[in-house]
């Protein structure tokens, strides 16, 4: 069950769902998601060696938010996991977003995301065909 957030006088509830419940939810019945999502990240890496983990950070922050980027790198990240998301059609918005948001989480997990960390990249290319 995800914490609840009182919102102003009149008491609104917002559910929000805990970083640990998404990433139990999806890896227990949506691991080829979070597989399709790191396949495009490092599809992209593996063409322009220069994108490196910030550039990752922001890529998925950007997908998340549904806005652009204009960071270079970041934009050919963000570019690559909206053609991944356009081949699974069939799996909703919403466990595609919760799956964007667990991999931001393990990116963040796995570096500090600064200029030219690729410590997260190196770590999910051993799993990446």
């Amino acid at each position: 069950m995800g914490k609840v957030k009182l919102i102003g006088r009149k008491r609104k509830f917002i559910r929000q769902e805990s970083a640990n419940h998404m990433f139990r939810e999806m890896t227990r019945h949506h691991v080829d998601v979070l597989q399709d999502i790191e396949f495009s990240i490092v599809s992209a890496w593996r063409r322009d060696e220069r994108i490196d983990d910030r550039a990752v950070s922001l890529a998925l922050k950007a997908v998340i938010a549904g806005t652009g980027t204009t960071d270079e790198l970041a934009g050919s990240v963000a570019q690559a996991l909206r053609n991944g998301r356009q081949l699974r059609a069939d799996v909703s918005e919403e466990i595609w977003t919760k799956g964007l948001k667990v991999v931001l989480e393990s990116v963040h997990n796995h570096s500090a995301a600064r200029d030219g960390d690729v410590d997260y990249l190196e770590f999910i290319e051993s799993f990446v065909p």
